[in-house]
Parts: structure tokens; sequence; C-alpha cells
């Protein structure tokens, strides 16, 4: 179907950049590769990327000369109009799916494919729904994405559990190894049920490229199977991983013996010394020695040995437990508080890392300890 509009660079750009993420690299359909381009009888154009897991959808007045749509390769179109002068920008696709792209002294043609190509997109008017400022959304994600499963030997755990009571929002990422839980308690609003579903974590890493940091609201709606993010004129789109996801609170340790306060900060700076005799190839694990009033931090590998320190403040006894450098840096790093508190039982169970003291923002994470020979 003939497509033919004019519009500036600036325009055209703010519609594919967003749209890109959500199209695919390494699909047999090169529909998938493409972005649909779509202009109403109203003025205004469309372009949606979906990659059949995601998708997302932009719209902005254009001059319409012909209305209709046709599917482009993403890549080949984003760097055409990135390369573009800033002038006004024609272009025109004809019945056989030949486009023409004029801009100032410049004018290309590429091949389009038909617009019956792309995929059929998902019912994107939620039943269910509820509001959220863009920037906790955003840092909510972002501290807990780090405990997603990479690997899909359980599906579910490669998504992030999304629980809402009324106000309160619960995200929770966890894989056989780690588990990293945010509470917000007055994150939700226009919102007065509880529910919960599963986002894939791939998705919501392409999510949070499209976000602001600052207090914007947006709106979220999802149905039985897919979830809706409506931020501003930009909509993203994600299917929802089915399944019940795992019980994560026995998980949670229910009687620590040993509570240790360290600065986050000289824990991180420890670690990271201690990691540079880290042998990558064998995972050798760091052993932390929480003795009095000091933490001890050893590695010993075929590059030589290390022992580092830092002061802390402990009630209970002594105790030597080992760690995956990474995962805990992992957790370290997302901890909010300059101040934190180290729950452990014994050497072959979970450490878990919690503020100082009971907050309205709290987290909660999970480090499973290295079995080491003696």
């Amino acid at each position: 179907m003939a497509i033919k509009f004019i519009t500036d660079r600036k325009t055209l750009l703010s519609l594919i950049q967003p749209a890109m993420t959500a199209t695919s690299n390494k699909s047999t359909l090169p529909a998938l590769e493409g972005l649909l381009f779509n202009l109403e009888r109203d003025g205004v154009l469309t372009v949606c990327g979906y990659d059949l897991e995601k998708g997302v959808k932009t719209s902005s007045p254009v001059y319409p000369k012909e209305v209709g749509s046709v599917i482009l390769n993403a890549q080949k179109i984003y760097a055409i109009i990135k390369n573009m002068p800033e002038c006004e920008i024609e272009i025109n696709a004809d019945e056989k799916n030949a486009v023409t792209i004029k801009g100032g002294a410049s004018e290309f043609t590429i091949h389009g494919l038909a617009a019956e190509a792309f995929p059929n997109l998902p019912e994107l008017l939620g039943d269910r729904s509820f509001t959220i400022t863009q920037g906790l959304l955003k840092e909510m994600i972002n501290s807990t994405i780090f405990a997603v499963a990479q690997i899909d030997a359980r599906p579910i755990l490669t998504g992030e559990l999304f629980q809402i009571e009324e106000n309160k929002l619960t995200i929770v990422a966890l894989d056989g190894a780690r588990l990293a839980l945010r509470e917000e308690k007055n994150a939700v609003f226009d919102n007065k049920d509880t529910f919960r579903f599963v986002v894939p974590g791939k998705s919501l890493s392409d999510l949070c490229k499209l976000i602001t940091d600052n207090d914007e609201m947006m709106k979220v709606e999802f149905t039985r199977k897919h979830i809706v993010f409506r931020i501003g004129d930009v909509i993203f789109f994600s299917r929802l991983l089915e399944g019940e996801y795992l019980d994560y609170t026995r998980a949670l340790p229910q009687q620590s013996k040993i509570f240790v306060e360290v600065e986050r900060s000289e824990f991180i700076e420890s670690v990271e010394r201690a990691s540079l005799l880290v042998d990558e190839r064998l995972k050798t694990p760091l052993r932390f020695r929480f003795e009095d009033n000091l933490l001890h931090v050893f590695c010993s590998t075929q590059y030589g040995k290390v022992n580092d320190q830092v002061r802390i403040k402990k009630e209970g006894d002594d105790i030597e437990i080992s760690f995956n450098n990474r995962y805990l840096l992992d957790a370290l790093r997302a901890c909010k508080d300059e101040t934190i508190l180290a729950s452990l039982t014994g050497p072959l169970t979970s450490m878990m890392l919690t503020p100082v003291g009971h907050r309205d923002s709290s987290y909660i994470y999970l480090v499973l300890p290295c079995r080491v020979k003696s």
C-alpha cells in the first residue's frame, strides 16, 4: 500500500529510535527486523517495532500526502535519517514498496516490505491499570534485575515478579545463587486491587532505556498475557511470562544468629581489591572471616594471595564464609544506604543484606555462599 508524507529529521528520529529497541537482529523473518510505518487519514504517523516478545509503538503528526503503510528495515532507515541534514524529509513508498527518501541534496531508494508481512499486534488496552513515576520504576528495576536468571532451565525465573497491593509495589528477581527484592510502600497510584505478574527481564532492560529518571507519571495496563507501559507518546508492551513464580519467602533466613553493620563503600572497595587476583576461568571464590570488629577478605590463586580488612560492628559468633565476588558486588552496589546490615546464620547458608532499621523503602539481597575445599 502506497504511503507518502513530509516531516523533519528530529520528528522521524523521535519515532524511529524508541521503536528500534523492539526489533529483532537475528530473525529469519525480515519483517521482525523492520519497522512498520503507518499513516492514517488524520495525519498521524505511527512507527512500530515488534519482535513477538516485546513491542514499541510511537506516533506523531506529519504532513500527509497519501495514507498507507510499509515496513522498512530498522537499521537502514535509522542510519539514513540520522545522517540527513536538518531539513524537511519526504518519504514516498509506491505500490511495489519501493521507497524514496528525499532530504536536502540527498535522495535514497530502498526496498520495503508489504505491511501485511508484519505480525499481528496484541490488544493494547488493558483491563487493569495503575500509575507510577518513571524514575522510581526505573530505579526499582535497575536495583533488582541483576538477579534475573540468564538461562531458561526455569523460564519463569528469566523474569521479574511484580506484586502490587493497593499502593505498595514489590519487585523480586532470583536465580540459583541470589535473590534481589525491592519494596516501596507508596509507589503505586490509582489502584485499590492486589495482583501479581512476571515480566521478562529482557523486556524490562529495554523499557529502562525509554523511561526517564524524573518524577513524570506513566500509566501501566495489563491483560492476561501482556503488559503495556504508556510513556508520553511512546507505548511499550511485552508479553508476560506464564506459570507460578517460586515462593521466594522460603529462601529468606528466618533466624539469623550473626549481625554485622558495615560501611557499604568500604565493603565494596575491599571486595574489588581482593577480586584483582580472582581467576575468572576457575571462578575462584573470595573468603570472608567476620572476627570481632574486623572483616578479613582473602583470595589465593595461581596469581598470588591477598588479605584485606574492613572495620565492622558485629553481634554474635565469629564466622568464615565464601562468596562469588561478582554476585556479592552486584548486591552491594544495589544497596541504597551507606551503612548496611549483613545477617548470617552459618557458612553454608545465604548472607542477607538489608537496611539498618525499618524504612518505607526497603530492600533485601541474598547471596548464596560457595562451597570450598578446606
